[in-house]
């Protein structure tokens, strides 16, 4: 695969000013690139280095071929803007056929895109991936539950695209699920969130449907990656995306299916091509051959570093982790905070369920501590993290809000 990456770069597709400055600051010349030693040695793009430039310099797409410029949802930092070609947006819908056909989703449907759309990418490619199925498609830009019910009563709509947590609003109240599972929703297709075990569960449960986990990103598009009907891990395209999984400790390559950082490389003439993008995202490339017989090899993701933390013997924990344990438990909104003395607490909802000691004691054998309290907490005042708590904060370290708001 690596072969692939450096022949996408004697194809001249990262022949822009963006990468030959940002290789000339550590000495790469990318045409002299030709041999796995010489393509390490190119440094990594980090989203610092896309915010600090225009999106122009980072495409060599002739104006006639552009589709749109839509920008990252922003719930980290400044926006930033991407521009996506008329290829890009065909390569976008060639995934999402092979994607959803194998799930059953089929052309006379009707989807439902519940979440707020305006400018970023991810609202867009929801609603790009319905068109490609040659569906109808109906938005739902405020999807408060009432709002949910009204679409979902009124329309026979039989595909969701959502976040895991918007998707979880019906779960809330015994009369919400008998609507959600009476309704004519075969599948929801999710995507923006990491989507655990124990809230897939939930959600098939509310909604008597199947739920299956979508991969995108900003700088490429959604679908990526998705699950199949195993519903374990995401297939993608690698004739078209070089996935390195990097320690994230030295950036060195890991061993063969061990858990790292995802970094990406584009390799088709994209309108924003990517050259080993540190995505932040912890992943791992599955060795074994999925059950569904597809060719196409699978990753399986657990969140972003930045939501992760590292315990003291090394051992990163994900968000995902934390919700198979406090989901089946009934708390449906908390957050670990974690303190450099090795205190824990847990903090929770304090209109939802109180913690047992059963899921304290979880608690404490996951992330290898002595004791873990429990403390009840506006939901509000909460750290948050778009629609939800982040789960796992580093209490003594600055901790910025992203602003974000449930519905």
């Amino acid at each position: 695969m690596m072969k692939r990456a450096i022949e996408a770069i004697h194809k001249g597709y990262f022949d822009l000013p963006f990468y030959t400055e940002h290789c000339k600051k550590s000495g790469v010349n990318l045409t002299e690139v030709r041999t796995e030693e010489q393509f390490l040695k190119i440094p990594f793009t980090v989203k610092e280095d896309l915010r600090n430039s225009s999106a122009y310099s980072r495409t060599r797409t002739a104006p006639e071929e552009i589709y749109g410029l839509y920008s990252s949802n922003g719930t980290t930092g400044k926006k930033t803007f991407y521009v996506h070609s008329q290829l890009d947006h065909r390569k976008q819908a060639e995934y999402v056929r092979t994607f959803y056909s194998a799930l059953g989703m089929k052309a006379g449907g009707l989807g439902a895109v519940f979440g707020p759309i305006g400018s970023p990418v991810m609202g867009h490619c929801m609603i790009w991936q319905f068109h490609a199925m040659r569906m109808g498609m109906t938005l739902c830009p405020q999807p408060s539950p009432e709002n949910i019910i009204d679409v979902i009563q009124s329309l026979p709509v039989t595909d969701i695209a959502t976040l895991p947590q918007v998707a979880s609003f019906l779960a809330a109240s015994p009369e919400w699920r008998e609507i959600a599972a009476k309704s004519s929703v075969e599948r929801l297709i999710l995507g923006g969130d990491f989507l655990s075990e124990a809230r897939r569960k939930l959600l098939e449960e509310t909604w008597d449907a199947k739920v299956y986990n979508s991969f995108g990103m900003s700088e490429v598009f959604g679908p990526i990656g998705n699950e199949c009907m195993e519903q374990n891990g995401f297939h993608y395209f690698d004739q078209d995306l070089y996935i390195e999984v990097v320690s994230p400790e030295t950036g060195e390559p890991v061993e063969p299916g061990k858990v790292g950082i995802g970094v990406y490389t584009t390799l088709w003439d994209k309108g924003f091509p990517l050259l080993r993008y540190w995505s932040g995202d912890l992943l791992r490339i599955m060795q074994e051959p999925c059950p569904c017989g597809s060719r196409l090899p699978r990753f399986e993701y657990f969140g972003r570093m930045d939501d992760c933390v590292q315990l003291p013997d090394g051992t990163w924990i994900s968000p995902k982790q934390v919700e198979e344990i406090t989901l089946p438990a009934g708390l449906v909104h908390c957050q670990v905070q974690l303190h450099e003395d090795g205190r824990v607490c847990l903090i929770y909802d304090e209109a939802g369920v109180s913690p047992t000691e059963e899921l304290l004691c979880q608690l404490k054998e996951l992330l290898s501590c002595d004791t873990v309290s429990a403390r009840p907490m506006l939901l509000e005042h909460m750290n948050l993290r778009g629609l939800k708590p982040k789960y796992l904060v580093e209490a003594d370290k600055p901790v910025q809000n992203s602003g974000g708001m449930f519905l």
